[in-house]
């Protein structure tokens, strides 16, 4: 009975899953001694690869039963009890044939343990590798994805300023030299036609102008993302008849990437605004949090459900690559929003200001 005893015990012990190895197997070699015949002079020790597990007052004896085990992967290990005084002999020395199946039974249940947690730790550190692959990779993805960002806004601002700085003003001298033809034009009797060729060139440079301003402002550069986000906001109201207020309370450098990101975020949540908020008002507020940055755009719309959004809409995708561009400079996206309530985006990037600024 002592022995079937300790085989459950011990099969009972070892399926625990939650507890730690080293407490697992001290609780199975504290129960060995009392299977054993001479429970009040036996001892217990259990080994595998460099780990030693053993009851108090174990030692080396003369009077030993030991059974040896190993694992696919080439650790070994052992079971032994030991007696630490001499007894009778029985059918091995001192011990039984019984306790001779039992400790042979005990080594199979303490491999299987043993060859269970060399598998879980090769599982789990094989996982933990793939993250890391995983993790280098989506942060690769997202460096390249703000280089490719960057590359764009760059390339956006080399059109805008060939707008500016040729056609522009190709066409600006074209209205000056109509004008200054129009007298000739008039006692000729071509004075409507070149009236028509003036305002068309009133509109081609008008049209530039905006083409440029779209493409990449000049005042983002030229004075800053505030006054970038007030005309932003200016512009957007006038076209779209809906009231755009901003605040600009950093109104100090920024960095030009962080620039070019929070500009191109501003825009992209004021066209969803635009598209699908059915909003009166929209309130653009840049602050700052000691040394981050805070761009905050909250409208008085429909607003939605955050979480009912579905991963493969366009609404998603958009607020999906702003999110990614915040956090490629070590921010987050924070959404609030409710059915008829309207809904507050708030940017808030990573600790790029200097210190006092």
């Amino acid at each position: 009975m002592k022995e079937l005893s300790a085989l459950h015990q011990t099969a009972r012990l070892l399926q625990s899953s939650e507890r730690p190895m080293d407490e697992v197997v001290q609780d199975v070699v504290e129960i060995l001694p009392f299977a054993w015949q001479h429970a009040d002079v036996a001892a217990a020790r259990i080994r595998f690869g460099r780990r030693s597990w053993a009851t108090r007052g174990f030692e080396t004896s003369a009077w030993t039963q030991k059974e040896d085990f190993s694992i696919p992967q080439g650790e070994s290990g052992s079971i032994e009890v030991v007696y630490l005084v001499e007894k009778p002999p029985a059918d091995e020395g001192p011990f039984l044939l019984e306790e001779r199946d039992l400790i042979r039974s005990l080594s199979e249940l303490l491999r299987a343990f043993f060859q269970r947690q060399r598998d879980a730790t090769l599982i789990r550190d094989a996982n933990e590798r793939l993250e890391r692959l995983v993790a280098e990779r989506t942060a690769s993805l997202r460096r390249l994805a703000s280089e490719v960002c960057l590359a764009e806004e760059r390339e956006r601002r080399r059109i805008a300023e060939g707008l500016h700085d040729h056609l522009g003003q190709a066409l600006a001298v074209m209205k000056i030299r109509l004008r200054q033809l129009r007298g000739d034009a008039v006692l000729g009797g071509h004075g409507s036609a070149l009236d028509e060729l003036v305002a068309l060139s009133e509109q081609a440079i008008q049209y530039s102008r905006e083409l440029t301003f779209e493409l990449s402002p000049p005042v983002l550069y030229e004075l800053g993302l505030g006054p970038a986000l007030e005309w932003l906001g200016e512009e957007t109201g006038k076209k779209n008849r809906i009231d755009i207020r901003v605040r600009d309370r950093v109104r100090h450098p920024l960095p030009g990437d962080l620039k070019v990101m929070l500009w191109k975020s501003a825009r992209e949540l004021l066209h969803n605004v635009l598209k699908h908020a059915e909003a009166r008002h929209v309130k653009m507020t840049l602050s700052k949090q000691d040394r981050r940055v805070v761009l905050e755009v909250e409208d008085d719309g429909t607003g939605f459900e955050p979480a009912q959004v579905r991963p493969d809409s366009d609404d998603r995708f958009g607020l999906f690559s702003i999110e990614e561009r915040i956090r490629q400079l070590g921010g987050r996206m924070e959404i609030e929003s409710a059915l008829g309530r309207g809904t507050l985006v708030r940017l808030v990037t990573g600790e790029v200001l200097e210190e006092g600024r």
